[in-house]
C-alpha cells in the first residue's frame, strides 16, 4: 500500500498553482508620436515536483516537495487611438525551495513562503520592464516611422 502512494505521488510529478501575489505597473515613455502608456500585470506560477518516498513501518520518510516560482509579466502598450501592442515575458525561478512531506499538502505553506519574497518578485517586474522599454520604442518607431533616415 505505502509503495502504491509513493508511486502515485512520483506519478503526480509538476503541479502548478498560482498564489495571490498580484503584481501591478505603469510607465509611460515620451515619444515623438505622443506618450506611450505601457501598463504591466503580474503574476506569479508556481510548480511543484514531489520526491523522495513514504516510509515503511520504522523507517523515515524522505518525502520532499522541491518548488519554484515564476514571474509572468503581460504588458500592454498604447500611443493614442493608433498603437496598441501586447507583450508577455517571464522571469523564471525568482523564487525556490523546498518542503517536507507530500506537495498536496504543502500548498498553503508555499504560498506563504513565495508571498514572504514579494520583494523579489517586484525587483524581478522591474527588471523585466526596464528590459522592455527597447522593445516598446522599436515598436513604436516601426509603427509611426520616426527612425532614422540614411
Amino acid at each position: 500500500m505505502m509503495k502504491k502512494l509513493a508511486f502515485a505521488g512520483l506519478a503526480i510529478g509538476i503541479c502548478l498553482s498560482a498564489p495571490a501575489l498580484a503584481l501591478e505597473h505603469e510607465v509611460v515613455i515620451d515619444h515623438p508620436a505622443g506618450p506611450i502608456a505601457a501598463d504591466y500585470e503580474g503574476s506569479v506560477r508556481v510548480e511543484t515536483r514531489q520526491i523522495g518516498t513514504a516510509g515503511v513501518a520504522g523507517r523515515p520518510s524522505t518525502l520532499r516537495c522541491n518548488w519554484s516560482a515564476a514571474l509572468n509579466l503581460e504588458r500592454t502598450a498604447k500611443v493614442g487611438e493608433t498603437l496598441h501592442s501586447r507583450r508577455v515575458m517571464t522571469s523564471e525561478d525568482v523564487a525556490s525551495g523546498s518542503t517536507p512531506g507530500w506537495c498536496k499538502n504543502s500548498d498553503k505553506a508555499i504560498d506563504r513562503l513565495v508571498e514572504a519574497r514579494r520583494d523579489s518578485f517586484r525587483s524581478a517586474m522591474l527588471a523585466l520592464v526596464d528590459q522592455d522599454r527597447t522593445a516598446i520604442l522599436a515598436e513604436a518607431e516601426s509603427a509611426f516611422g520616426t527612425g532614422r533616415e540614411g
